[in-house]
């Protein structure tokens, strides 16, 4: 299990004192994986799957298969390309981490947000990242760095469309990009912001700052990671007959800036209807208001089932690749003991 792999088996071994505590977490982490499983089933079940018999009406059914199937692998990528940008900012501030332990970090606390409620979520991404080498300081630093720049990155691409869609309006479209251009100039302001935050929560700083070439890959792979997840709305734009030409620039900001301002809708859970209500309007310069309609809920749905079948790939394979290092690690071991016992007869 996840949560009890992060743990290493070999610190506890051999002390009897504390086999219950290993028990008790070998307990968390079937009822965790029972909860994410059970979320998970549920935001699947309440898609709208209607909207992929409206999507085959369209056109060919091969043609309509290949665009949903290319959708959905740039709503799987583009979540890829995201984790790298919060890997730069975790690396810079403590000592290596491995990139399974980085993907288990990230993927575990990734899942964990359809979790009803956001304390389960967290306290399992706490967990997972204490058990792999990371203190929560650097956990905090690195989600509160990595939160502004998802959400000022995601604004910035939206002035792909903003100008589209609010006309005269959008001018304060631009302001998103003046931290975005303060935070590539002068990324030490994003440190010192980070450490305040440390401050208020009464939690001990990192030792280190965050590099400013680390803030300037970090915005690199966030702002392709919404470029990359923005493909996945033109291609249904362009199942449902919009113009591609037309649409790419409109679809690949209205994602960005529709999540973004659905995120910052607090009172509702995950953007619902908000982050749709914001494609819908944008969608609409491009295609008839039912066809809007129906590629936002549409984009709801391959995101969603991006995002699982990405996290479920993601930690199933950390889980292989450590158990295959763990039985290696074993073997040398087993192996190393019995030259030993070979030289001392």
């Amino acid at each position: 299990m996840i949560l009890d792999t992060a743990l290493d088996p070999d610190s506890t071994a051999g002390r009897p004192e504390r086999r219950w505590r290993r028990r008790l977490w070998r307990l968390v982490a079937v009822v965790f994986g029972l909860a994410v499983t059970a979320a998970v089933a549920r935001a699947l079940a309440d898609q709208d799957w209607s909207v992929v018999a409206v999507l085959l009406r369209q056109r060919d059914g091969t043609q309509i298969v290949l665009l949903l199937a290319a959708a959905l692998l740039a709503a799987t990528a583009g979540p890829l390309l995201g984790m790298l940008s919060w890997r730069a900012v975790l690396l810079e501030l403590g000592p290596p981490v491995s990139p399974t332990r980085v993907a288990r970090i990230f993927f575990v606390g990734f899942l964990a947000k359809y979790v009803p409620g956001k304390v389960p979520g967290l306290v399992a991404a706490v967990k997972v990242a204490t058990a792999n080498g990371v203190t929560l300081s650097r956990m905090l630093v690195a989600g509160t760095l990595s939160t502004l720049l998802v959400h000022l990155t995601g604004l910035t691409v939206g002035l792909l469309t903003g100008a589209q869609v609010l006309g005269g309006r959008a001018a304060w479209l631009v302001l998103p990009a003046l931290p975005v251009l303060v935070a590539v100039c002068w990324p030490g302001v994003l440190g010192r912001t980070a450490h305040l935050v440390l401050r208020l929560l009464r939690r001990p700083e990192p030792d280190v700052s965050v590099s400013g070439r680390a803030v300037r890959v970090a915005v690199a792979w966030q702002t392709l990671s919404w470029l990359v997840s923005g493909v996945h709305l033109w291609l249904l734009a362009v199942a449902m007959g919009a113009a591609p030409g037309r649409a790419l620039p409109l679809c690949l900001g209205a994602f960005g800036l529709a999540t973004v301002v659905g995120v910052l809708a607090i009172v509702v859970p995950d953007g619902l209807g908000v982050r749709e209500a914001v494609l819908s309007g944008a969608l609409a310069l491009v295609l008839p208001v039912p066809s809007a309609v129906a590629v936002a809920v549409a984009s709801r749905l391959v995101t969603t089932v991006g995002e699982v079948v990405l996290g479920g790939a993601a930690l199933g394979a950390v889980e292989l690749i450590h158990r295959r290092s763990s039985a290696s690690d074993a073997a040398v071991m087993r192996e190393m003991s019995g030259d030993g016992q070979v030289d001392r007869a």
